[in-house]
């Protein structure tokens, strides 16, 4: 929902589930790829959805995780750190930019 460039400015609607499209140089995984008439198309998913989905599938949810890093570079400010993972300058975070979740049958 916040803006790529710095992460810091609300420019879409978190309750907004998509699909929405983007393009540019490069995939999610290669910046750097070389590519014609790339489009992207992604979902946001609120994390309500997701959960309301496990518990509607009758699984139990064993943890929910949430990260101040990434595995792509998200947003054009985050640095790559060791360990292939992506954060804030100077490692702070204001807000989660992953999260992990595990469930399992009852």
């Amino acid at each position: 929902m916040l803006d790529d460039e710095t992460g810091r400015t609300v420019t879409h609607d978190y309750f907004e589930e998509g699909p929405h499209l983007s393009g540019g140089p490069g995939t999610y995984a290669d910046e750097t790829a070389a590519t014609e008439n790339n489009i992207t198309i992604e979902w946001n998913h609120m994390l309500s959805s997701v959960v309301s989905a496990i518990a509607g599938a009758g699984l139990r949810i064993e943890f929910l995780h949430e990260h101040d890093h990434t595995f792509y570079r998200q947003r054009q400010l985050l640095l790559r750190h060791p360990g292939e993972i992506y954060r804030h300058p100077g490692g702070a975070s204001r807000y989660p930019l992953t999260y992990s979740i595990r469930a399992g049958k009852p």
